[in-house]
């Protein structure tokens, strides 16, 4: 079985964005106290910068599936992960990824790093935070030291902490041609770009919610068409079909058992 590659050299990454100096000392004492070693990577302002991936953000089919345009600070979110992801293809690095609004167990943490290097070739990504969306089955695949690899069926629409790998990377930038959806669930839309959903178990990641959110997702807008209503509904039945006829096709790496 095929292990992954520079996995000596896993660096931590904390996404934050330059004038986030609460975030960044609050986020620079947790690591620091545990040890761990770090580097701040500066994130893009959507609200204030342009980033050539806001070029590719497609606003008439955004409003065909969504209804309501993108916020700025989505956009920005996005391009931010992008970097990431282009930055693990250039080095041939993996990386954990962590937004700066997070707080996280530090043994758990420590305790990953350290076996990271086991992990086989085919987990691109995984996702180090608990999945909470609803409806979704999960699937146990393989254990390492304390953690079991989980595959789900249904993402957890959150970038807040996960470990990538230069080919989940190379897939998740190939398939930013048409951006229209939010960052978090472009890496969960598996069945498009082929990174297949994991998760760790126990998840050692969790939101801080003393942080409010700076992406500013915009008021929804009301008095949505029929029509609107009916493209919406159409793209979201397509998308499940899509995930079904995906999952019903994995190979036996990734079929695991049910985990509760």
């Amino acid at each position: 079985m095929d292990r992954l590659s520079n996995t000596s050299e896993i660096s931590v990454l904390v996404l934050t964005l330059r004038d986030s100096v609460d975030r960044q000392a609050r986020i620079k004492k947790a690591l620091d106290q545990g040890g761990i070693e770090f580097e701040f990577f500066w994130g893009v302002d959507g609200r204030k910068e342009h980033h050539p991936l806001m070029d590719c953000y497609d606003a008439p089919k955004r409003m065909r599936t969504k209804g309501q345009p993108m916020a700025p600070g989505q956009l920005g979110c996005f391009a931010s992960h992008f970097n990431i992801w282009a930055r693990s293809d250039s080095e041939n690095k993996s990386f954990i990824v962590l937004e700066d609004d997070v707080v996280f167990d530090e043994i758990k943490l420590k305790s990953f790093l350290k076996i990271a290097h086991q992990l086989p070739a085919h987990f691109e990504c995984l996702r180090l935070f608990e999945n909470k969306t609803r409806n979704h089955k999960r699937y146990e695949l393989a254990e390492f030291g304390q953690f079991r690899v989980l595959r789900f069926t249904k993402g957890p629409m959150s970038t807040m902490g996960y470990f990538i790998t230069p080919q989940a990377a190379r897939k998740f930038m190939a398939t930013t041609n048409s951006v229209f959806l939010p960052v978090d669930i472009h890496m969960d839309r598996y069945w498009v770009n082929d990174v297949v959903c994991l998760g760790l178990q126990p998840a050692f990641v969790f939101h801080d919610y003393e942080f409010e959110s700076l992406i500013g997702y915009g008021s929804k807008e009301s008095g949505r068409t029929i029509l609107t209503r009916l493209k919406r509904e159409l793209f979201t039945l397509s998308e499940r079909l899509r995930r079904f006829f995906y999952n019903f096709g994995l190979s036996e790496k990734y079929r695991g058992q049910g985990s509760k």
